[in-house]
């Protein structure tokens, strides 16, 4: 499955010489930190406007999850915008919307940075592109909401039909 996951998000990026070019967002992959507490994650700008994630722990990425009743088979939750040098990354399952720039554009080392908003953390960021997936881990961010577990049972038993961030959809494999 890491295999499937790698090879997909792979032939999906383009690589962050090629935006330093100019190129938009769509198809990149960058690797941020949060300001307030040096925490790290993942953002991807997906072709069509999808967008997916994860957090970041011991060179490992586990992969952010969202429910898959809203989403179209091969198409990616959440949305993002490019105007110019500004941008808004919003991925509304995870309750996370990143607003900001990008500078050094033209540059090989082009940048993002920015302000994130998520129902636990307001941060500063700051985000450079990768060309690679960090290695996946085996867990995976679920929200703490309700939506998607019953947080009273202990079962784990998830209420809606989850999707995972990061991971090639069924009908484009």
């Amino acid at each position: 499955m890491r295999a499937l996951l790698t090879v997909g998000i792979a032939s999906l990026i383009v690589s962050p010489g090629a935006l330093a070019d100019g190129l938009p967002l769509a198809g990149s992959l960058w690797h941020c930190t949060r300001a307030s507490d040096r925490s790290q994650f993942v953002i991807t700008f997906y072709p069509g406007g999808g967008v997916s994630g994860g957090e970041m722990q011991d060179g490992e990425v586990s992969p952010y999850v969202f429910d898959a009743s809203g989403v179209k088979a091969g198409e990616w939750p959440g949305r993002w915008d490019q105007t110019g040098l500004r941008f808004t990354w919003s991925f509304p399952d995870q309750h996370m919307e990143i607003r900001g720039t990008i500078s050094s554009p033209g540059r090989p080392k082009a940048k993002l940075s920015g302000s994130e908003v998520a129902s636990d953390v307001r941060s500063a960021i700051s985000c450079t592109g990768v060309a690679k997936l960090p290695k996946i881990g085996e867990g995976l961010v679920i929200p703490k909401d309700g939506h998607f577990m019953d947080l009273a049972s202990e079962d784990g038993e998830l209420k809606v039909p989850a999707g995972i961030s990061l991971q090639v959809p069924d009908n484009a494999r």
